[in-house]
């Protein structure tokens, strides 16, 4: 009985060992999302009284600014990596309403096609699309996925061929997103669904992907091009890509699902907000003020979106 008594005793133990940390980390996430919310009203104030000169930073205090935040943690593109995220977002997919019944799925801007492999390890047709070919994972065309070198803005497709088409974190580098739209809807099944989840958008404080050159949040805006290169060169750093995102904003964003609402119901929307670089919001407020007018334009990261094809 005592024997049992401490075993008891020590599985208590060990689970509050390893639970009260995560609660511990979940309270301080808490606590500092309600700090940031709090601060929001004010920043919004500031951002709305402010002038819009100056425009830009200079040199010095983008090297000031540098040393003050670290880099974020690489993405993986190890086969370990890209095939968990491609589980995950696989059995996301899933878990649509409609995942069911559909049996013939399109990815666009793929990459790795991670996903539509996994999707097609559960028995679905999977074809993944990318403009790039590069990445193409062998395990996916050995899995039977339909894997095509096509630009997502003029799909060569059948039309009404597909059940559901769906894109991870490409929708932000489609130079013509709309274009994509309609070409989404043209190979898409009446009653066919459409899932977007992408991020972080342009106008977002990582929103120039220059992860693995600049630290600095919302560089693309406190900084112009020309000071960021000259940066980069004099570091050895990775050359910035400017061209690998479509610049679009929250706004114009909203206005296109808006556009298309006859076409598309929406079935699941959902916006995600980064606050937690509001400071330089407050700080800079002209190097923001003069890029928009909106100010949910800089602080809404990502989108996740799932619309149904009405007509």
């Amino acid at each position: 009985m005592k024997k049992r008594g401490r075993a008891f005793s020590a599985r208590i133990r060990t689970f509050v060992k390893e639970l009260v940390p995560r609660f511990i980390v979940r309270g301080v996430r808490n606590a500092q999302t309600t700090l940031r919310r709090t601060r929001l009203p004010d920043t919004r104030t500031v951002f709305s009284g402010a002038g819009t000169t100056p425009a830009y930073l200079g040199l010095s205090e983008l090297e000031t600014l540098q040393k003050k935040y670290s880099f974020l943690p690489e993405y993986g593109y190890d086969f370990r990596s890209l095939e968990t995220r491609g589980m995950l977002r696989a059995k996301e997919v899933l878990r649509l309403t409609m995942a069911s019944t559909a049996t013939t799925f399109l990815e666009l801007g793929c990459w790795d096609a991670m996903v539509s492999c996994c999707l097609q390890r559960e028995g679905k047709q999977a074809t993944a699309i990318d403009i790039n070919d590069n990445g193409f994972s062998g395990q996916a065309e050995r899995e039977g996925v339909r894997l095509l070198r096509m630009d997502a803005g003029h799909l060569q497709l059948p039309e009404g061929s597909f059940d559901c088409v769906f894109s991870y974190d490409a929708f932000e580098h489609f130079c013509d997103p709309e274009a994509v739209i309609q070409n989404a809807l043209k190979v898409l099944k009446k009653q066919g669904h459409l899932f977007l989840s992408f991020g972080p958008l342009y106008w977002s404080p990582f929103g120039q992907h220059a992860y693995r050159t600049i630290t600095v949040p919302y560089c693309q805006h406190l900084f112009p091009r020309s000071v960021l290169n000259e940066y980069a060169s004099a570091k050895g750093l990775e050359p910035i890509e400017f061209g690998h995102v479509n610049g679009w904003s929250i706004i114009q964003y909203r206005n296109l699902w808006k556009k298309y609402a006859s076409s598309l119901k929406s079935v699941r929307y959902s916006e995600t907000l980064n606050l937690a670089h509001l400071d330089l919001i407050r700080t800079y407020p002209a190097c923001f003020r003069s890029k928009t007018n909106y100010f949910d334009d800089v602080i809404v990261e990502s989108i996740t979106a799932v619309f149904e094809k009405v007509q």
